[in-house]
């Protein structure tokens, strides 16, 4: 039987809930932490802990890198980077990163193809959703393609229009639809509704124009 392993690099409130999660779903999950403080942390969770640098590449390959299917960081933006240049080398198939300075750190994520949480967004995605007030995330970007995460405001003038008429509209695939705690897959008579979180993908003119319109 296969066993997918994860490895989560620092360990604090938000890590511990994800390794958590990912134990429960059957992960076996290995835990780096920055110090002996750190480590006690993860007490009483179902996962191995390994103290130490992880800039250290042999750190990182003790500590199961080339093993894991994902790698998850929660350390500060320029320790997370570097360890995300590292396990990108090596071949993990998916490494997520929390991060606390969009400006200065979310291209450098995207760029290495690094599926890249700002926390700021994080935070502005859940008030709006809430408030029903507009909101949008660049979740992918080349020279060619791009794609956004949209909040429906309350405003928004396509409010009530066919998801397929709108993407036709705007140039652009509109393939799924969250509405509440459900993810609804787009057809011909889904509508759109205040509230709903839109992903947008397509041509990067084509999106920029869309996000602008319709949130």
């Amino acid at each position: 039987m296969h066993v997918r392993k994860a490895l989560v690099v620092g360990i604090n409130d938000v890590s511990i809930m994800v390794a958590r999660l990912l134990v429960s779903n059957g992960y076996d999950v290995s835990m780096i932490a920055g110090n002996e403080d750190e480590a006690r942390l993860g007490r009483g969770i179902p996962a191995y802990v390994y103290v130490g640098d992880p800039r250290n590449e042999g750190f990182l390959r003790d500590a199961g890198i080339d093993e894991s299917e994902v790698v998850m960081l929660f350390m500060d933006d320029a320790m997370n980077l570097e360890v995300a240049r590292v396990a990108k080398s090596r071949g993990v198939p998916v490494i997520i990163a929390l991060i606390s300075n969009k400006e200065k750190y979310l291209d450098a994520f995207i760029e290495l193809g690094v599926y890249a949480i700002p926390i700021v967004d994080a935070v502005l995605s859940k008030v709006a959703h809430y408030l029903r007030l507009p909101f949008k995330q660049l979740l992918y970007s080349d020279d060619k393609v791009q794609a956004y995460y949209v909040v429906i405001s309350s405003e928004s003038p396509y409010i009530n229009q066919e998801v397929k008429d709108v993407a036709r509209r705007c140039g652009a695939a509109i393939p799924l639809v969250i509405r509440g705690d459900e993810v609804v897959i787009s057809n011909g008579e889904l509508r759109i509704e205040a509230g709903d979180k839109l992903l947008l993908v397509g041509a990067a003119d084509s999106v920029i124009k869309c996000v602008e319109r319709i949130y």
